[in-house]
C-alpha cells in the first residue's frame, strides 16, 4: 500500500466541503516502488512533462521542477508536453507533474483516504517508466513538487537565497510510493510579516507546503462593510454602535446589531461579495479590532458580545449558501470581546478561529475551544508567532521561536477539532527562524511534533555542515531554553561565542553567509541593550545606533525593520527619530540611512568588539520566570505592613503598574515637571496610559500638557477598561515629581531586562513565594539591607564590593511572605521571586499564578 496518512481524529467536528474529495479506487497489493534514475553521467534521462492544457501554476512549478533537477544534478531537464491518459507515452520515459483529473489513465490506483475534509492531496510515485508528481489541486501540485524536492535534499529554510540549500547529485534517482494530504487545511503560520517583502515571503510558503486551495477570510471586516455602502451608512448613523450616548465612526466602529436594517446591509454586502467573485470559498464577519459595542437597551437584551457578532456572521452564512454556488463559508474570530463562547449555536459553514491571546471573560485557551466546540463551531486558531511590541525581535521572546510551545499546541489544537491555523509575525527571522520553518512541517503533519528532534538535526546539518555543534548551542539557547532566565548580556555573550567557533569550523561559503547574517543579528541584540539600559542623551545616541545598523542589514530579512525604524519605534517617547531621518526620507539626504555592504572584515571586527563587551553569566542559583499578567495582592491575605517609601521625584523614562476597580476609570496624577531648572528647555513631559485589556496594544490615553517649568499640575488619564494598567512616562532628563492617588495600587516592575530607575532612598516590598529556597538577584549599588519578614537584616549590600550578582538563603518560615529592601539606593532586580516591589501590601501587584498558588483563606 501507499503511505497514506490515516489521522482523522474528532472527524465530527470536520467540515463536509461537499465532492471536494475523490472516489477512492482500489489500491494495489503492498510492494516496493521502483527506482528511476532522473540523472546520471551528466544527462538527463527522462524530461519533466505537463499536460497541454494545465493552468498556468502548474505550468510554472513544473518549470521550476525542472530548473531544480538541473541544479541539483547539474544538467538540463527539458520540459514537454504530456501524453493524454498515462501522461507518458509508450516506449518513453519522463516526471508526469500535474493534476490527478488530468490524466485518465494512470498505470495505477490511488487509495485517497475518503470522507476527508481536505481538497488538497498529493501522489508521489515512480513506476518503471518514470515519475508522478500529481495533485488533486494546482495548490496540491505545488506542494507535490516541493515535497519531492525536500526529499532529494532541497531546503528553504529562511526567507532570502542565503538560506536555501540545493544539493550536488550528479547521479539523481527516486523510488516512492507516497500519498498524503495536509492535517490543517490552511496553514498561514507564519502568515506573513506586515511591511515585508511579499515575493519572498510567497516564495518561502510555497516552497515548504503552506499554500491551500482554500481561502478563508477572516480578517477585520465592520471597516470594509461601511466603506463598501458608505451612502447606506452616512444616511442611518443608527446602524452605528451607541456608545456612551453617541454613535461614534471610524476604522474601528462597531455595529448596533440589534437594528434590522444593519443586518440586513450586512447581509446583503456578504452576497454582494460572493456574487462578484463566485469562485471565492469564504467571506469575513469579523467585527473591527478593539472595544466600543453597542450600549443600546435592544442590542443588551440580545445577549453577549459573542452573540451579537455570531448573529451577523450567521445570518451571513445562511444567505450566500442559497445561491446555488456552491458551499461557502463565514469566517470569524474569536477573539477579544467576542472571544468567549456564545450562548447560540454557530451555523454550520461559520468558521470560528479561536485567538490565543486577548481572551476576555477568564477563559483558558482550552475552554474556549471546547465551548465553541460545543456550540456546533468549526474550528480554526489565531495565534502570536511574534508581536512587535512584545518582542523588540530579542530570542526566547516570542512563541514562534519557542519550540516546546509550537509541538504542543499545534498537534493539540487539531486534536481537538481545530482544521484551519493562521498566525501573526514579524520578520524576525533572527529570533524565531527555526521556529518558523518548523510550522509547516507540524501544520502539514502534527506528528512531526514527536520528530523534532530529527528535524532540528537536518536543520543543522543542512544550514550549517561541519558547524552544527556550535550553532546547535546557539540555538538550543534561543529557541529551546525559554524557561530559564537569563541576563540580556549573558544571551548575547553566548551567541557570540557560538558563532566564533562556528565561523572557525565553517568551509563552506554559504555556511559563512547564515553565519554572517546571525553575526549582524546579534549586534543588533548587542545595541539594544546599551540602548534600553541608557537615559538621557546617551539613549537617543543608542537609538540611533539600533535604527542604522537595522536599517544598513534590512536585505538580510533577520529584523522587522519597517516596524523598528519607521511603524513602532519601540513606542519609546523617551527617544525621536528627527525629520531629516524620518523613513520616508530617501537614502541619499538621509543622514541615518545607509545600504554599504557589510564586509568580512568588518564582520569579524563586529563579532570580535562583542565578545570583547558581554560576558556569560554562571549563576549559584536558579532563576525562575513569572508572567506580567499582575493581580492585588490583598488577594493573599497577609497581614498589613509598615508602609514603606521611595522618592517621587524622577528623571527620564519611568513606568508603574497599577489596577483600576469596575467602577473608576480615570486616574488623577499630581504631576511637576522641570524640577532642574538649568534642564528645562527639554520639552513637556510624556504620559501613556496601556491596559492590558487593549487588544490593539495602543496606549488607551496620553497626555502631554505638563511643561517644565517646576508648577505643579494636576493630568487625568482615563480608561475604557477595568484591571491591570502600566503608566508610562519620560522627560528629557530635567526630573518630575509624580503623584498617584492613594487608593490605587502602584508597583514597580525590576528585572534584569527592566530594571526599576528610582533615585535616592527608597524603601520597598517585594513577596517571596511559597516554597522559595534562595532570594537572589542582581543589585547595581551597595548601600542598603535586606530585611527578612520578621524584619531582621539577612543581607547587606553594604558587605558587597562592587554592584553584581546576590543570593540569600530563604530561612524555615520566611517564604509565603513580604520581605523588604531597606535604606536602599540604585536599582534590586530580582530573579528567582516576582520582580515587583511597592511601599505596602495593599499596593502591590503580584502575578496571577503566584497568588492562586499562595492564597489563603481569610481571617475570621
Amino acid at each position: 500500500m501507499p503511505n497514506v496518512k490515516r489521522r482523522y481524529r474528532r472527524a465530527g467536528v470536520l467540515i463536509a466541503f461537499v465532492a471536494w474529495w475523490i472516489v477512492p479506487l482500489s489500491s494495489l497489493p503492498a510492494q516496493t516502488p521502483p527506482e528511476v534514475i532522473l540523472a546520471s553521467e551528466g544527462q538527463s534521462r527522462m524530461p519533466v512533462l505537463v499536460h497541454r492544457e494545465a493552468a498556468t501554476e502548474v505550468r510554472e512549478v513544473a518549470t521550476e521542477l525542472a530548473d531544480y533537477l538541473g541544479r541539483i544534478s547539474g544538467t538540463a531537464f527539458p520540459v514537454e508536453e504530456a501524453v493524454a491518459g498515462a501522461g507518458i507515452a509508450a516506449g518513453k520515459r519522463g516526471v508526469v507533474v500535474g493534476l490527478v483529473s488530468s490524466f485518465t489513465d494512470l498505470p495505477f490506483a490511488i487509495d485517497f483516504p475518503s470522507g476527508t475534509a481536505v481538497r488538497d492531496q498529493i501522489v508521489l510515485r515512480t513506476t518503471n517508466e518514470g515519475l508522478y508528481v500529481l495533485g488533486t489541486t494546482p495548490a496540491a501540485v505545488q506542494s507535490a513538487v516541493w515535497d519531492f524536492l525536500h526529499r532529494q535534499g532541497y531546503r528553504l529554510f529562511f526567507l532570502t537565497d542565503t538560506w536555501e540549500v540545493v544539493p550536488k547529485r550528479p547521479h539523481l534517482t527516486a523510488a516512492i510510493n507516497v500519498v498524503e494530504q495536509p492535517d490543517y487545511v490552511t496553514r498561514d503560520a507564519p502568515r506573513g510579516a506586515p511591511w515585508s517583502d511579499r515575493d519572498l515571503w510567497n516564495r518561502w510558503q510555497r516552497r515548504n507546503r503552506m499554500n491551500s486551495s482554500f481561502a478563508l477570510s477572516t480578517g477585520h471586516a465592520y471597516g470594509g462593510i461601511v466603506r463598501r455602502n458608505a451612502k447606506t451608512f452616512a444616511e442611518h448613523p443608527e446602524y452605528f454602535a451607541l456608545v456612551a450616548g453617541e454613535r461614534p465612526r471610524g476604522g474601528n466602529a462597531k455595529f448596533c446589531v440589534s437594528n434590522a436594517g444593519l443586518r440586513q446591509v450586512v447581509v446583503a454586502d456578504a452576497i454582494k461579495q460572493i456574487n462578484d467573485r463566485p469562485e471565492s470559498d469564504s467571506v469575513s464577519l469579523d467585527p473591527s479590532d478593539g472595544g466600543g459595542w453597542c450600549e443600546c437597551e435592544a442590542c443588551r437584551e440580545m445577549g453577549s458580545v459573542s452573540d451579537r457578532a455570531l448573529t451577523l456572521a450567521n445570518d451571513a452564512a445562511a444567505a450566500i449558501n442559497d445561491l446555488g454556488l456552491g458551499e461557502k463559508y463565514v469566517g470569524m474570530y474569536g477573539y477579544n470581546e467576542h472571544s468567549p463562547p456564545p450562548s447560540i449555536k454557530v451555523h454550520p459553514n461559520v468558521v470560528i478561529s479561536v485567538a490565543t491571546a486577548f481572551i476576555r471573560g477568564g477563559h483558558s485557551i482550552e475552554e474556549l475551544v471546547t465551548g465553541w466546540q460545543t456550540q456546533g463551531a468549526v474550528l480554526g486558531i489565531r495565534d502570536y508567532h511574534d508581536v512587535f511590541a512584545w518582542s523588540h525581535d530579542l530570542p526566547r521572546s516570542a512563541r514562534g521561536g519557542n519550540l516546546d510551545y509550537l509541538t504542543r499546541t499545534i498537534p493539540w489544537f487539531h486534536e481537538h477539532g481545530a482544521r484551519f491555523m493562521n498566525s501573526e509575525n514579524m520578520d524576525s527571522w533572527g529570533a524565531n527562524g527555526l521556529g518558523y520553518w518548523i510550522t509547516p512541517q507540524l501544520l502539514w503533519d502534527v506528528d512531526n511534533a514527536e520528530r523534532v528532534d530529527a528535524i532540528v538535526e537536518d536543520f543543522l546539518d543542512h544550514a550549517f555542515a561541519k558547524a552544527k555543534e556550535p550553532m546547535r548551542t546557539f540555538y538550543a539557547l534561543i529557541n529551546r531554553d525559554h524557561d530559564s532566565v537569563r541576563s540580556h548580556e549573558d544571551v548575547v555573550a553566548r551567541m557570540y561565542r557560538a558563532l566564533d567557533q562556528a565561523r572557525m569550523l565553517a568551509k563552506d561559503p554559504q555556511v559563512h553567509a547564515r553565519l554572517d547574517d546571525l553575526v549582524l543579528y546579534t549586534r543588533y541584540l548587542d545595541l539594544y541593550g546599551k540602548y534600553r539600559s541608557a537615559e538621557g542623551k546617551a539613549r537617543q545616541q543608542g537609538f540611533e545606533r539600533v535604527w542604522r545598523h537595522a536599517y544598513r542589514m534590512r536585505d538580510r530579512m533577520m529584523l522587522s525593520t519597517v516596524a523598528l525604524c519607521h511603524r513602532d519605534r519601540f513606542r519609546d517617547r523617551s527617544v525621536q527619530v528627527p525629520d531629516e531621518a524620518k523613513w520616508s526620507v530617501a537614502e541619499p539626504t538621509n543622514p541615518w540611512k545607509s545600504s554599504q555592504p557589510f564586509d568580512e572584515a568588518e564582520i569579524a571586527e563586529l563579532l570580535a568588539a562583542g565578545i570583547a563587551a558581554n560576558q556569560p553569566t554562571e549563576l549559584d542559583f536558579t532563576a525562575k520566570k513569572f508572567s506580567g499578567d499582575l493581580v492585588p495582592a490583598t488577594q493573599l491575605n497577609l497581614p498589613h505592613v509598615p508602609p514603606g517609601r521611595y522618592d517621587q521625584r524622577g528623571r527620564g523614562r519611568q513606568q508603574v503598574y497599577t489596577w483600576l476597580p469596575e467602577n473608576h476609570r480615570q486616574i488623577e496624577l499630581d504631576v511637576t515637571g522641570g524640577m532642574i531648572k538649568h534642564y528645562r528647555d527639554r520639552g513637556n513631559v510624556k504620559f501613556s496610559l496601556y491596559s492590558s485589556k487593549e487588544a490593539t496594544l495602543d496606549a488607551v490615553d496620553q497626555n502631554d500638557s505638563v511643561p517644565p517649568d517646576g508648577e505643579p499640575r494636576q493630568i487625568v488619564l482615563t480608561s475604557p477598561f477595568d484591571g491591570l494598567h502600566r503608566i508610562e512616562w519620560s522627560d528629557g532628563s530635567d526630573m518630575t515629581r509624580v503623584v498617584l492617588p492613594a487608593e490605587l495600587p502602584l508597583t514597580i516592575r525590576s528585572t534584569l531586562e527592566d530594571p526599576m530607575r528610582l533615585g535616592g532612598r527608597w524603601d520597598l516590598y517585594f513577596y517571596v513565594p511559597r516554597g522559595t529556597a534562595v532570594v537572589g538577584g542582581y543589585s547595581n549599588a551597595t548601600r542598603g539591607k535586606m530585611l527578612d519578614a520578621d524584619s531582621n537584616v539577612i543581607f547587606d549590600f553594604g558587605t558587597m564590593d562592587a554592584a553584581g550578582y546576590f543570593s540569600v538563603p530563604v530561612p524555615e518560615g520566611q517564604d509565603g511572605r513580604f520581605w523588604k529592601f531597606s535604606d536602599s539606593r540604585g536599582s534590586r532586580m530580582l530573579m528567582t521571586v516576582p520582580p515587583y516591589l511597592a511601599t505596602s501590601v495593599e499596593t502591590l501587584l503580584l502575578p496571577r499564578e503566584v497568588v492562586e498558588a499562595d492564597k489563603r483563606p481569610s481571617p475570621r
